[in-house]
């Protein structure tokens, strides 16, 4: 039995309009769709769940009675989308919302992938939201905008997003991020019957090309430990993560971010990876200890780093800062190489293995799901390693 409701929610701004949304729930599992409709509390019977039209406004009048012609269709598509579920045999919320969404997009590229995006987020991968919602900014921005119909999506349309992106400076390897994305974007629309797969991503590169190494050497963290910050106390903060993220097995921020007193137990700090959803288990040794102590005056929430504050929680614009501060203090210490937030997490992995660490304590250490990852990654770290390698044999 499925349960479909139309609620109102008030706005927390006085005099302004509150919204309606449509409430699924089936097997346990709700689901919420907010309609594009908006209307003041006293235009709505919480009772009866129906619009309240007794304005002697006549446009007003007209505006109430198109929400209520709109819900109605609303409510019986989606009955319509049960009806056919159920012939099918067993569905979950999800799919249901997910048809009634497909429904809507009327086979636009742009409301698909912020339909994505949304899922994306309520399943917590605020990482991999992020990477799409950056794809589809770039290229709204090629579009001038103007959307997109996904069957219209083809190869030589990707190829003139390509140029597009090269003439602007963009990076190989970003121009590969936002294809990979858009490709993923693109292939969910093909499962889900929206389009016939036109390949239209066969032509545009999708690769990785090798990055400059990212690691610093522990000379490098010595002195970013050791270097006096009374001067630039602005900076504290992004120095302070920055090593807590290396004593930590080189934790990314978003995990940082997230960390709260909860993840504390018996002496350990215990968290789950957003990236992979593993668990890690880190002993809370003093220098960790240090840090959180240094913040927990300031911190709100049951955070244990200040890294979110009551007025912005957003992720984005926080990465953003940290690496500004972290190119900052690059330029105060004449670092050949700007820090950034992944640095932290390659120079703990070079550096446990230049200390004879093996490549198996080292894969564990970073959650890695496997050796095979990690192998290819030191690879891309520390060419001086093989180097030295070398060097000793020949000199024998």
């Amino acid at each position: 039995m499925t349960s479909v409701k139309i609620k109102f929610r008030k706005s927390t701004i006085k005099n302004k309009e509150g919204v309606l949304y449509i409430q699924i729930i089936h097997s346990r599992e709700t689901k919420l769709i907010t309609t594009r409709f908006r209307l003041h509390s006293f235009e709505w019977d919480n009772r009866s769940s129906t619009v309240v039209a007794n304005t002697i406004d006549s446009e007003r009048m007209s505006y109430l009675q198109n929400i209520k012609d709109g819900l109605e269709l609303e409510i019986r598509q989606i009955y319509d989308l049960i009806s056919m579920l159920e012939r099918r045999g067993d569905y979950t919320t999800k799919e249901l919302v997910e048809y009634y969404f497909n429904n809507s997009f009327n086979g636009y590229f742009f409301p698909f992938i912020k339909y994505q995006i949304k899922e994306l987020k309520s399943e917590n991968r605020t990482k991999t939201a992020s990477i799409y919602e950056t794809a589809r900014r770039s290229f709204s921005r090629f579009r001038y905008g103007e959307d997109i119909r996904i069957d219209k999506i083809d190869s030589a349309l990707m190829q003139r997003y390509e140029t597009y992106l090269k003439n602007n400076g963009v990076s190989q390897n970003s121009i590969s991020c936002y294809m990979r994305a858009l490709r993923v974007i693109y292939n969910l629309a093909v499962q889900k019957g929206l389009t016939i797969s036109k390949n239209p991503f066969k032509d545009v590169y999708t690769g990785i090309d090798k990055t400059t190494k990212r690691a610093v050497n522990q000379d490098i963290i010595s002195k970013l430990i050791r270097f006096d910050f009374s001067e630039y106390s602005h900076l504290q903060l992004a120095r302070d993560l920055f090593i807590f993220s290396f004593y930590t097995r080189g934790m990314s921020f978003v995990d940082m971010a997230n960390l709260k007193q909860s993840n504390l137990k018996n002496g350990y700090l215990i968290y789950s990876r957003s990236k992979t959803k593993q668990v890690l288990t880190i002993k809370m040794e003093k220098c960790i200890e240090e840090i959180i102590d240094r913040y927990k005056e300031v911190v709100f929430d049951d955070y244990i780093l200040p890294i979110y504050n009551p007025l912005n929680r957003d992720y984005n614009s926080h990465l953003r800062t940290y690496n500004k501060r972290l190119k900052r203090i690059s330029e105060l210490l004449n670092l050949e190489k700007p820090l950034s937030s992944y640095v932290s997490r390659h120079s703990w992995a070079t550096i446990a293995l230049r200390k004879g660490i093996s490549v198996q304590v080292i894969s564990e250490g970073m959650g890695h799901e496997n050796e095979k990852t990690t192998r290819i990654y030191l690879a891309s770290l520390d060419q001086s390693l093989i180097d030295d390698a070398n060097a000793q044999i020949i000199s024998l």
